[in-house]
């Protein structure tokens, strides 16, 4: 895609109103075309001492402009919500975030779509049993997607007891540890301090897609082409919808479960898996 398609892309208001209203409150990432003097791809997140953010509209146009010599191409922002965004300390600071989002990052190993989608559905259905339905949103995100939930599905009560990171790290990571391992996709808790994913109708930062969302109910009817930059299919109220308490019971049962988030370590499971724990015991028990 030219430079000029993609700055095309980035004119349309409804794109600029997506990325803006999403990345209000977050950390900003922009992924540009041309390369540092590392022959890497340069990814801005500052603007001088600031974290880049990103308020309104015209806020996306000015950041395309402001960078253009880099050529900007793809947006992101964090899963977290910021109390403030005026220094580095800002972002390094836990207790300066207010909510945060569980999302799970579904890859393809073997470049088929349609196991992505599989993936999705499945951790739905996971997400629709520990009782959160209408507060997640799919998203495709250009290679693989993402499956997320809405940081407002978590009220004040649990939030005053559980630190938000805490609770976007630790659902993540309880779901990932239920749903089925391989089948040609892998899907990641990616969830750390100052992880960015892929706004909504943002451009791939390689591929000529849109990320484009869609509610659980329409899930099973996505195709590829609703990616397509030129006509793209996207549900505008899904990555908005929530239900307030709906993530409580996932989230004090998945903290329970797994522990906080944790800089630097491994995390490990608070308890082994009932299954195995079971099996250990009937082999002590055969033992005696």
């Amino acid at each position: 895609m030219s430079w000029d398609l993609v700055r095309e892309h980035y004119s349309r208001p409804e794109v600029r109103r997506e990325i803006a209203e999403y990345s209000r409150g977050r950390w900003v990432a922009v992924h540009c075309i041309e390369r540092d003097e590392r022959g890497l791809p340069m990814m801005v997140r500052y603007r001088g001492k600031r974290p880049l953010t990103i308020s309104g509209e015209d806020d996306v146009l000015e950041v395309i402009e402001r960078l253009s010599e880099f050529k900007p191409r793809a947006f992101y922002a964090t899963a977290h919500l910021y109390r403030r965004l005026e220094s580095r300390w800002d972002v390094a600071d836990r207790s300066n975030i207010v909510r945060s989002a569980p999302v799970w990052d579904i890859d393809s190993l073997d470049g088929d779509w349609r196991k992505v989608l599989g993936k999705a559905l499945e951790i739905l259905e996971v997400l629709e049993r520990c009782g959160v339905a209408r507060s997640v949103f799919f998203k495709w995100s250009g290679r693989g997607a993402h499956v997320q939930i809405n940081p407002n599905a978590f009220s004040e009560d649990v939030l005053g007891k559980i630190d938000p990171l805490d609770v976007a790290y630790s659902v993540t990571e309880y779901v990932v540890r239920r749903v089925e391992p391989g089948g040609g996709v892998r899907v990641e808790n990616k969830i750390d301090v100052q992880r960015v994913f892929t706004t909504p109708l943002s451009l791939h930062r390689s591929v000529d897609r849109v990320a484009v969302c869609a509610p659980p109910e329409r899930v099973e009817e996505f195709r590829l082409d609703w990616a397509d930059p030129r006509s793209y299919r996207h549900y505008p109220d899904s990555w908005r919808r929530f239900e307030r308490g709906e993530g409580d019971e996932l989230a004090e049962r998945a903290y329970s479960s797994v522990g906080p988030y944790i800089v630097g370590r491994r995390r490990r499971r608070r308890h082994k898996p009932l299954d195995r724990e079971i099996l250990e015991t009937l082999r002590r028990l055969g033992a005696d």
